[in-house]
């Protein structure tokens, strides 16, 4: 599978998009715009990849001052930690724990929807600007694009994710599917030609996913982009 989507339709030109799910102005360099993500019933693996105002909050981008999200649950995970998950629960009128964890671009949380119906989130904010690099400690990571992109992760110039090494294995999840993880080991140094399963797709803009840094040390994503281009 060879493709790309943004989302913002103010940057077609620039990105070669394939399909254009919301609509974007353009003040001076900044990208401003909106995306749009489905929230299917039980869990799913998601990610904010826009600069909100005034902050990247959970109380920012998910309020819960009318208790919009009660009974819903947010996991959020830092391989750093000795406990890496901690919970956010959605009670009447607030977050359980304060809201006050940040859901940068780049980063994936889960997300649970105790419906048996289908949601959407919408997030608007600006487009990260210029070479964006999001670190990642060994083992697991839950990680997402930090640009509103999604597709190859090794052949689209937006997504590429050049450093990874033999046995680095990426997690794709979609939960609206009977088996929602798709696994993509690496069984070589040349990532280009060396994932069995093909190559990792990221399966919606604003997705995340899983990845296991295999190494011993710290890898790198690192997304160049700039909206002057």
């Amino acid at each position: 599978m060879r493709t790309k989507t943004i989302l913002l339709s103010a940057l077609l030109g620039a990105l070669g998009s394939v399909s254009v799910m919301a609509q974007a102005n353009v003040y001076s360099l900044n990208a401003v715009g909106y995306i749009n993500v489905t929230i299917y019933p039980g869990y799913n693996i998601i990610s904010c990849p826009l600069i909100t105002s005034p902050d990247n909050t959970l109380n920012t981008l998910l309020p819960n001052t009318n208790g919009q999200y009660k009974h819903w649950d947010v996991y959020f995970f830092n391989p750093t930690n000795a406990t890496p998950y901690s919970e956010e629960i959605g009670l009447a009128s607030v977050w359980g724990g304060g809201g006050s964890e940040v859901i940068a671009p780049g980063v994936g949380i889960w997300l649970y929807n105790p419906s048996n119906t289908i949601s959407t989130v919408t997030f608007v904010g600006t487009v990260p600007s210029s070479n964006t690099t999001t670190l990642y400690p060994a083992s697991f990571n839950l990680i997402s694009s930090a640009i509103p992109a999604s597709g190859d992760l090794i052949t689209n110039s937006l997504m590429l994710f050049s450093n990874g090494v033999k046995h680095d294995d990426v997690y794709t999840y979609n939960g609206s599917n009977a088996s929602p993880y798709t696994e993509y080991i690496a069984t070589g140094n040349n990532l280009s030609t060396n994932w069995p399963s093909g190559d990792p797709i990221v399966p919606f803009v604003g997705a995340g996913f899983w990845y296991f840094n295999d190494q011993a040390t710290n890898n790198y994503w690192v997304q160049n982009y700039s909206v002057a281009q």
